[in-house]
């Protein structure tokens, strides 16, 4: 005997009132629940342009502005801490301040949040209607390279933009990319010159210093090495780090005895901390917390929100800056650009250590003297 079984199929339950309108509630909400949370838009003012591809951004809802690094580009900079002034970096920073300096933009990130300097990484737009993605914008009219060392998604789109703006000629590729090598030869940047000598190997030259005996394949390593010191160290530590490399005088009567200590080794040695004794500007790090007085060349000055900063090297990662308080400006020299810069000074203050880096903050324009 087979028994036969039925399925019988349950009516929907009905809604009534409050419970249908609960129900359409839940299917328009439906969509973002399953998305997750949505992350809130990023928009902030535009106070100031660093570099081509660098900006100082005041957040909404913020009093203090932050750095934002463009995403995707590389624009030549004015204080490269290797290579010092780049070809076309005026140039550069003038058009992405014509685009957005004081504009209200709003801002996407990508794979990666901030860079090893803390600053953030991001898409920036402009605003309506325009809406154009400056990043890629400074990659259509030639003011950056595509920077593809780190992956991001808009890579394809980057690329084919600087690919026409190539083929166009302009900003950087102008005629070829001969605009930049006349502006090198034009004195712009100092030479490495490369001589063949016996045994096929080559002679390396560079700032009155020469390696001899350097192979064809330890060319480019060698060339980079010497070019990097040179833009990353003052001229004291860059002589002794050179001839550490196997990069000796041309002119003889500059290496000194054998064995003995050069002039450039002897002022690496910190001199005592007294007032009125000039401490090499390279040397500030070594007194942390003394008052000192050091003397150098003003190479570079910014200007930031709350403060200008003076530098006696392009590399200010690495040595001494000075700093001063834009509150205390008025107390000092209208025009500090013209005042400091290109000036040997002469500087008395504290030595402080923020972010790894050795400042000395001059309250007083009295502790900040030009002796040439």
């Amino acid at each position: 005997m087979s028994i036969r079984r039925e399925r019988r199929l349950c009516p929907p339950p009905a809604f009534h009132g409050k419970g249908l309108t609960s129900l359409a509630v839940f299917f328009l909400l439906l969509p973002g629940l399953l998305a997750g949370p949505a992350s809130a838009a990023e928009t902030g003012v535009v106070d100031q342009v660093v570099d081509g591809d660098t900006l100082r951004v005041r957040m909404a809802g913020s009093a203090e502005a932050v750095t934002v690094r463009l995403i995707g580009i590389d624009a030549p900079e004015r204080s490269h801490p290797s290579l010092g002034k780049e070809f076309f970096s005026d140039e550069a920073a003038a058009h992405l301040a014509s685009l957005c300096r004081g504009k209200t933009v709003r801002m996407e990130t990508d794979a990666e949040e901030t860079d090893k300097y803390d600053r953030l990484l991001r898409y920036v737009f402009l605003p309506p209607p325009d809406g154009r993605l400056l990043n890629e914008e400074m990659l259509r009219s030639g003011m950056a390279r595509a920077y593809t060392r780190f992956p991001f998604s808009r890579k394809d789109a980057f690329l084919a933009a600087e690919g026409r703006a190539r083929r166009e000629g302009k900003g950087l590729w102008k005629d070829g990319g001969m605009a930049e090598a006349r502006w090198l030869a034009a004195g712009n940047a100092a030479p490495v010159e490369v001589y063949p000598s016996g045994g096929r190997t080559f002679v390396l030259a560079h700032k009155g210093l020469a390696k001899a005996g350097v192979e064809r394949g330890d060319l480019p390593k060698e060339i980079e090495g010497i070019l990097r010191m040179r833009g990353e160290l003052s001229d004291t530590e860059f002589t002794i780090k050179a001839r550490d490399r196997g990069f000796r005088p041309i002119d003889l009567s500059k290496a000194g005895p054998a064995g003995s200590e050069s002039p450039e080794q002897r002022a690496l040695l910190p001199a005592p901390a007294i007032e009125g004794t000039v401490i090499p500007w390279e040397e500030a790090h070594r007194h942390q917390g003394e008052e000192i007085v050091v003397e150098g060349t003003i190479v570079r000055i910014h200007r930031a929100e709350n403060v200008m900063y003076l530098n006696f090297h392009a590399n200010w990662k690495r040595y001494l800056t000075i700093v001063i308080l834009v509150k205390d400006l008025p107390l000092f020299p209208a025009d500090p650009e013209k005042a400091y810069r290109g000036k040997k000074v002469r500087v008395r203050g504290e030595v402080k250590i923020y972010k790894d880096r050795p400042e000395m903050v001059v309250r007083e324009p009295g502790n900040i003297k030009v002796v040439q």
